[in-house]
């Protein structure tokens, strides 16, 4: 079954989309004022529709080339995507 986006997704994207990092927290507060948790489920689902991913302060995805070409450690974090902006803006209007 193809991914879609939950208004509990929706509600994480827009979070990360505030955040200044882009993170993606497991801690959602719905604007009903609900507070969910994000899944694994939830984060898999994100990752397929390409709206968010593992990424790091430089904005290389783990597992990808590294855009410097140097294999530098560095923590990656779970984070919103271009796409995934995008996605909000689109929810939006």
């Amino acid at each position: 079954m193809t991914p879609r986006v939950t208004p509990k997704r929706l509600a994480a994207l827009r979070a990360a989309a505030r955040h200044p990092k882009g993170s993606i927290l497991p801690r959602i507060d719905l604007p009903s004022g609900k507070t969910v948790w994000l899944t694994p489920s939830d984060e898999i689902a994100l990752e397929e529709l390409g709206y968010a991913d593992s990424i790091d302060d430089c904005g290389h995805i783990q597992g990808s080339p590294d855009p410097d070409g140097t294999r530098r450690p560095h923590p990656h974090v779970f984070r919103i995507t271009d796409a995934g902006r995008q996605a909000v803006i689109d929810a939006s209007g």
